[in-house]
């Protein structure tokens, strides 16, 4: 009886025994095969570190410079007066100077070129008109030419303009966008030009100046009233204070009555002079208005002149008007020691602007 009863309790307590070594062994030993997978350990991702965003304003667009106006670039006269010194005895001093004006005409805008008289010294010699036609034909196409005669191109009070008219219409200037208009007897012109944006007229009429060459030269002004008018004159400065006669005397009246001339260019006298003329415009005992006259004669240099001519620069943006002389056979500015002689600036006085 008691051994039936303890068998079952026996094996039940052999097989637990068997489960312990068995347990007990295969721990001592590593093996894991049957062992329940361990809860894997999570692993924490590092913090990463932080990014800072540099914000910046961005700049304004700037706005788109202002494209320049080609209108208001300065423009340069080139003036000459009283070259028979050249025609008559140094041809190449003249065929240099107008040369020169066709290399420059880009580089310095050079809007025309004025001459105001005695382009000859004796209108009878054909040699002084041949060198005065080489001389000037370089100009033709590429510098408009406006000039009056003086009297050593007509001979004097004879007017015979035969040869200073042949002179010019190899010019071809009634071609000219700028041409305005000539006198009845030929011996007056007058162009329309625009320098910035301000009109001007390029007039003048030549030696000898006759009752109806003032009379037209006056019709002409008041017919372009908004122009600011340049004259040209042979005529009409003297070298000291004597009183005006002749010419200087009747284009003074032309002058004085027409408010939108502010400039005369002249030669005649063998010298240089600049005058700054008042006028009362209105009659109220002010005056008004000045006129810069300019007188400008190099024959009695050596050599005809040395190849002095003037650079007249008319500059809107600065309102003022530049004037220099320059030699391109010399190469040289200025032939008197004091400079302020033919270099100067003046305002700019237009009937628009003042």
């Amino acid at each position: 009886m008691n051994s039936q009863v303890n068998q079952p309790v026996f094996s039940i307590r052999l097989r637990a025994l068997l489960a312990c070594a068995a347990f007990f062994l295969l721990t001592a030993t590593g093996c894991s095969a049957f062992l329940p997978a361990p809860t894997p350990t999570p692993t924490v991702a590092p913090t990463p570190e932080a990014v800072v965003l540099e914000t910046t304003t961005p700049s304004p667009t700037p706005s788109p410079s202002p494209t320049p106006d080609p209108a208001m670039n300065p423009a340069t006269l080139i003036w000459m007066s009283d070259t028979q010194g050249y025609t008559s005895s140094f041809p190449e001093t003249l065929s240099a100077m107008t040369q020169w004006i066709v290399d420059h005409r880009t580089e310095l805008n050079i809007q025309y070129v004025l001459q105001t008289g005695d382009i000859v010294n004796d209108m009878l010699r054909s040699s002084e008109w041949s060198a005065a036609t080489a001389a000037f034909d370089t100009l033709v196409g590429k510098v408009p030419l406006i000039a009056i005669a003086g009297n050593h191109d007509i001979k004097g009070v004879v007017h015979d303009y035969t040869s200073f008219h042949a002179l010019m219409d190899r010019q071809n200037y009634k071609s000219y966008p700028t041409f305005g208009g000539v006198d009845a007897l030929g011996r007056g012109r007058y162009d329309l030009v625009t320098i910035g944006h301000e009109d001007y007229i390029l007039l003048g009429v030549g030696y000898s100046v006759q009752k109806t060459d003032a009379a037209w030269l006056d019709s002409v002004l008041k017919q372009y009233p908004d122009r600011t008018a340049i004259l040209l004159a042979h005529w009409y400065l003297e070298l000291g204070d004597q009183p005006f006669e002749a010419d200087s005397q009747v284009l003074h009246s032309v002058v004085a009555a027409n408010p939108n001339v502010r400039y005369v260019l002249c030669g005649h006298r063998h010298g240089m002079k600049r005058v700054a003329e008042q006028y009362d415009d209105n009659g109220d005992g002010t005056m008004d208005r000045t006129v810069q006259a300019i007188m400008v004669d190099y024959q009695a240099l050596p050599d005809g002149g040395d190849g002095y001519l003037m650079i007249l620069t008319i500059d809107p943006v600065s309102r003022e008007f530049r004037i220099t002389s320059y030699s391109p056979l010399l190469d040289d500015y200025n032939y008197f020691e004091d400079e302020s002689v033919e270099t100067y600036t003046l305002p700019l006085a237009t009937v628009s602007g003042g």
